[in-house]
């Protein structure tokens, strides 16, 4: 699991660029003609996502959300204070605890478009008991007409029909079921392969079903039943160890949770049709809806486990190369459009770069190797020269001469990241003093230390009009977070569905750019826009980087392509 990038992001040579990453589906359509008129642009179709975080109140353990309905609204289950298992029903603003009568055990399990939601509950009697919940009523289900058999309600489709799981007292080996009608339907018990045990967790419209079974050698396969003629099909994640199918829509998508070789779960998607699996970018996805979101868990913030919404967000991107260069990068962009960055050339060398309209600029600091970083509305741009041991300065260059922006008096390297239309930098330093990282704010030709309270590690990132500024941080576990400070208060700012968050441009609006990393290492990008986060990837390679946004909600970074190296992007929502 990975907890801080920064010793691999920056302040290790000159070809080390700003922590920026970012990755999602996408759609990329070209935008931008006249500023691209200077760059090779390609364009592609994908798809970003809308993500919200789900923390049941009084949840001691992680949220783990298991359905999701048309409207959003969400059921899952929690680790109460006491210890024992609540279900939740989360309505798109709210949580509703579901604990069945006085029962220490209760999973929420399925949700249908008319809010009707499927669970078990764990008795009295020592045996499982499905229930349904309507309009605040739960109603006890079980499967078969003996008293002593347990039943495990999963999921629930548009008409009403059941999938779970019982347990019949003769053979005492959980079987699958089908209850075409619901309550008082008619029930299809099944094996999935054998009789080995089964767990049907999702059904569609059509009463196609998904869910697991565990073989012999007690290795769990996911499985795929057609309704019409009641085939099986097992779905296993190539090369995974274990898969269980937990979700189905409508348009025959279905969401699951795959274990590799080195132990660890993933979410994957899909398609029956085409046979095609992509993963996502989260520890655990679990149910989808008619809409293609779904919802599932994350280790989030020092490895604690949360639950997400992930709801598609159409996002327009396009790709640029700048000429005759084996790899480029943007990491800021003004309100006339013009963006910083950096390129290697040909040769090799690395050069600090503004691309305007019609051209593309080298912008050299005579002391070393340049990247650039911001750009306010003046042109005037901050970034770092690297020096012949790689170290990092920060320089602001202003109608074609650089000045130093050296940090405190105890620096022995400095960063300038960010700037703002009234010349206010921010930026970091490394100090001889005390061997560690700090957050700058330079005006007017002093400069203020800005420590974010628990942080072992302070590095920046931007600054707007406003004077707000965003920071991360590394923590006291080594997990990167990220803050938006306001002079006087920090307040968190993590991308939800990440372990690592680092932000970076802000605009006037306070909308913010992040990188985000998933728990294994993976790069993303992500968008803060009002109260709302959003993930996305360029669909034509890996490693996303979101860096800078201006007032436009223009957004520029760079990815990964398949042959290797770095390319820009520009990006709307």
């Amino acid at each position: 699991m990975i907890r801080s990038c920064v010793t691999n992001c920056k302040h290790a040579s000159p070809n080390s660029q700003r922590p920026t990453p970012r990755t999602l589906p996408i759609i990329l359509a070209i935008l931008l003609p006249t500023l691209l008129a200077a760059l090779t642009v390609q364009s592609a179709f994908g798809q970003g996502f809308k993500m919200t975080q789900l923390n049941a109140p009084g949840n001691v353990g992680g949220t783990y959300p298991l359905g999701v309905n048309t409207t959003g609204a969400v059921v899952g289950e929690y680790t109460n204070s006491s210890g024992g298992t609540s279900g939740f029903y989360y309505n798109g603003s709210a949580f509703t605890a579901l604990n069945y009568g006085g029962e220490n055990f209760t999973r929420g399990g399925g949700i249908n478009d008319s809010n009707v939601i499927v669970g078990d509950f764990l008795g009295g009697d020592g045996f499982y008991h499905g229930y349904t919940y309507i309009s605040g009523n739960f109603q006890q289900y079980d499967v078969g007409v003996e008293n002593n058999v347990s039943t495990s309600l999963f999921g629930i489709n548009k008409a009403g029909d059941f999938v779970g799981s019982w347990v019949p007292l003769e053979t005492r080996v959980e079987e699958g079921f089908i209850s075409v009608g619901g309550r008082g339907g008619n029930v299809t018990s099944f094996y999935a392969a054998g009789t080995d045990p089964t767990y049907a967790y999702a059904i569609d419209s059509s009463d196609n079903t998904v869910g697991a079974y565990v073989d012999t050698s007690n290795v769990t396969h996911g499985f795929y039943r057609t309704a019409s003629n009641g085939v099986i099909t097992k779905v296993d994640y190539p090369g995974s160890i274990a898969t269980v199918c937990y979700g189905i829509n409508d348009s025959g998508l279905i969401t699951g949770t795959y274990t590799n070789t080195a132990g660890l779960p993933y979410g994957f998607t899909y398609a029956p049709k085409t046979k095609t699996f992509a993963p996502t970018d989260f520890a655990g996805t679990r149910g989808v809806n008619s809409k293609g979101a779904y919802a599932g868990w994350y280790w989030g913030v020092d490895g604690a486990p949360s639950g997400y919404l992930a709801v598609p967000q159409t996002f327009n991107l396009t790709a640029a190369k700048v000429p005759n260069s084996r790899s480029s990068l943007l990491n800021g962009i003004n309100n006339a459009d013009i963006g910083v960055g950096s390129y290697v050339d040909s040769s090799g060398t690395q050069h600090g770069m503004m691309a305007t309209t019609k051209s593309v600029k080298a912008i050299d600091d005579p002391k070393g190797t340049t990247v650039c970083f911001a750009i306010n509305s003046s042109s005037v741009i901050v970034g770092d020269y690297f020096d012949s041991s790689g170290n990092p300065h920060g320089f602001e260059y202003s109608g074609g001469t650089f000045t130093d922006i050296t940090g405190p008096s105890d620096a022995l390297s400095s960063d300038a990241t960010g700037i703002n239309d009234s010349g206010v930098v921010v930026g970091d330093y490394f100090s001889g003093d005390d061997g560690t990282h700090h957050g700058f704010i330079y005006q007017n030709g002093q400069y203020t230390v800005v420590d974010v309270p628990g942080a072992t590690a302070t590095f920046s990132g931007g600054v707007n009009k406003s004077g707000l500024a965003t920071f991360f941080w590394v923590d006291a576990a080594g997990y990167t977070q990220s803050s938006l400070y306001n002079g006087s208060t920090f307040t968190s700012i993590n991308v939800p569905g990440a372990a690592v968050t680092i932000a970076q441009g802000i605009n006037s609006a306070g909308n913010i750019v992040f990188s985000w990393y998933d728990p294994y290492g993976v790069g993303h990008a992500a968008l803060k826009q009002g109260s709302s986060y959003y993930v996305f990837d360029e669909p034509k390679g890996t490693g996303t980087k979101a860096a800078g946004i201006n007032d436009s909600n223009i957004m520029v970074g760079s990815f990964t392509p398949s042959g290797g190296g770095q390319e820009l992007y520009y990006g709307t929502m």
